[in-house]
């Protein structure tokens, strides 16, 4: 984004300035917005996509404050995937190579890639959009549970309890969330084994890539999350989808930068790959509800009583999506999934798109604290000051907008 303004580096030993930035000139100064998504900007995406790599990487190879000694733990690449809401039209293959869709079910058509009937349903009357919609919104609880089921059936391969395990082994994760075309999220997940001290410590000898695949496979295909009705939709247990992909990393199996460019690449990623890609319907001053507690229940006056921001229209999706997002409106309206219509811009999913285990490897903010003094030193060194001079910033900034391809800008 664009700053107009003036900035100063002062010496707070002496009162000196030792630089003055000032945008008078007219040419404004760009700083990183420090957005994920690539479809918003694709620079700061950029930088967060590399800074994903490093997370995910350091706790496959080390470095970054993790031990090398990762490298050599037992680790395997996880597909966790939606179940069937009902059939969709399909595109080429993962190779690229065209196949018809579905010929037997009325279709037979060859959609070339970037067709917008991609991941639409083939029978909308038919198709499960209530059971889609509370997959996204519980897949962070169902992903929790799964981690819990790991643990516990890696404990009863060995023939210990879960506490007795624990003891002995730990189970880390490092996961990202991935939209398909048909609206649904799947999960590719890093898992690893450490000692009982963390990443510096060696797994034991029973703890072997065997008996981590089938706790995997055990939890994968015997969790479920119950979720209870209301009045316009019945309960339902929630669980994993039939495909389950399970990858070695290291040996014979991925590398460790394929699988951590290939997570890294999602993490900057969002609902653009299901074909929408608009802002929060839910209106700010009644959340969503229509009637705001403050005035006694009546009726907001900035939506007017319909809940939903104004401007904001949903003609430029397809009918799939819009259902998906319309269906989400209809269920937030129950007191059983209060919360939801906050998230119907993203089909129901409220998770972290990347998230890990506090012990898989370092974090985000240490990667940016790294990143900040390094910058700092190259700054104090550029202004000929001696090294580890404390500088104070005083600055006065004002948003212009976002920058333009073809205008001179500097960087703060």
């Amino acid at each position: 984004m664009l700053l107009t303004g003036r900035r100063l580096l002062v010496d707070p030993d002496t009162g000196r300035i030792v630089d003055d930035l000032d945008t008078a000139d007219g040419h404004p100064v760009g700083v990183r917005c420090r957005n994920r998504r690539r479809a918003v900007c694709p620079a700061c995406s950029a930088l967060y996509r590399l800074d994903a790599f490093h997370v995910f990487a350091a706790g496959l190879r080390g470095g970054k404050d993790t031990p090398a000694l990762v490298a050599d733990h037992p680790r395997l690449f996880v597909t966790l995937t939606a179940p069937s809401f009902g059939p969709v039209h399909c595109g080429p293959a993962r190779d690229g190579k065209p196949r018809r869709c579905h010929p037997r079910r009325g279709c037979g058509r060859w959609h070339p890639i970037g067709d917008p009937e991609i991941g639409t349903a083939l029978d909308p009357g038919g198709y499960d959009y209530t059971g889609q919609v509370l997959f996204n919104a519980y897949a962070g609880r169902l992903w929790a549970r799964f981690t819990i089921d790991v643990r516990r059936h890696l404990a009863a391969t060995a023939g210990l309890t879960r506490t007795a395990a624990s003891g002995q082994v730990r189970v880390v994760f490092a996961k990202v969330a991935e939209f398909q075309t048909r609206g649904v999220v799947h999960l590719h997940a890093i898992v690893r084994l450490d000692g009982p001290t963390g990443p510096g410590s060696a797994p034991p000898g029973w703890a072997t890539l065997r008996r981590l695949t089938t706790a995997i496979r055990a939890a994968a295909t015997g969790v479920g999350i119950t979720v209870t009705g209301s009045r316009i939709t019945s309960a339902r247990v929630l669980r994993w989808g039939r495909q389950l992909d399970i990858r070695r990393i290291g040996g014979n199996g991925m590398s460790d930068a394929a699988v951590a460019g290939y997570v890294a690449k999602y993490a900057t990623k969002s609902t653009e790959a299901a074909g929408i890609d608009i802002p929060p319907l839910f209106c700010r001053t009644c959340t969503g509800r229509g009637v705001t507690v403050h005035t006694g229940g009546r009726l907001c006056r900035s939506c007017n009583g319909t809940g939903r921001r104004p401007g904001i229209t949903l003609d430029r999706l397809t009918g799939h999506v819009r259902a998906l997002v319309e269906t989400c409106w209809r269920l937030g309206g129950q007191s059983e999934y209060a919360g939801l219509r906050r998230w119907a811009h993203q089909l129901g999913f409220h998770g972290h798109f990347a998230s890990k285990s506090r012990g898989y490897s370092t974090t985000f903010a240490a990667l940016r604290a790294e990143r900040r003094t390094w910058s700092t030193l190259g700054q104090v060194e550029r202004l000929g000051l001696p090294a580890g001079t404390p500088l104070l910033v005083v600055a006065d900034w004002r948003y212009t907008g976002r920058p333009d391809p073809g205008r001179d800008r500097r960087s703060a």
